[in-house]
């Protein structure tokens, strides 16, 4: 049992890394939604034609390994925030470490939702994950977008990964809301 003494806005989705970070499994990924671990899953186009695997474990946060025939819609990794509060912070961030055998990009999405109605606010960077371990930092300027809610019942932190094969690790992913 992990004990939750995270404090701030952001504590739920901190706190959910925190459980992906200590996870220690492996399991399939196919088309639809499936769980990593508490607070995180895999959600690909239910209509596609999608499989592989993903293990996660002490040396790397999530490793992904994903064959898609045809063009999916969409293949994501979901964090899930909680009714993360944006009224009083100026930025929501992200800090990410990935590698991938071949050079990858992959948009990162804060997802606010009421009810089964969303609105999705990307963050402005796109991240590339390289042969070597890279970071990736990117802030999203909550006063700049007016289509954020301030305010939601849940909100996720996804990344969408690009539409065909991917295979990519993973190593770190942090949040902030200040």
């Amino acid at each position: 049992m992990h004990d939750n003494l995270l404090i701030g806005p952001d504590a739920h989705g901190r706190f959910n890394l925190q459980m992906l970070r200590a996870f220690q499994g492996k399991g399939a990924v196919q088309r639809g939604k499936h769980k990593v671990s508490d607070g995180v899953y895999l959600s690909c186009d239910p209509d596609a034609a999608i499989g592989g695997r993903y293990e996660s474990g002490a040396d790397n946060m999530l490793q992904l390994r994903m064959q898609a025939s045809g063009n999916p819609r969409w293949q994501a990794l979901h964090i899930e925030l909680g009714d993360l509060r944006l009224g009083q912070a100026a930025v929501f961030g992200i800090v990410a470490r990935s590698l991938a055998p071949a050079s990858i990009t992959t948009r990162v999405c804060l997802r606010s939702g009421n009810g089964d109605h969303f609105v999705d606010s990307f963050f402005p960077k796109t991240m590339v994950s390289f042969a070597q371990p890279s970071t990736h930092l990117d802030v999203m300027d909550l006063s700049s977008n007016p289509d954020l809610p301030k305010q939601a019942e849940w909100r996720d932190l996804i990344l969408f990964f690009r539409s065909g094969d991917v295979s990519l690790n993973l190593l770190d992913l942090r949040l902030f809301a200040v």
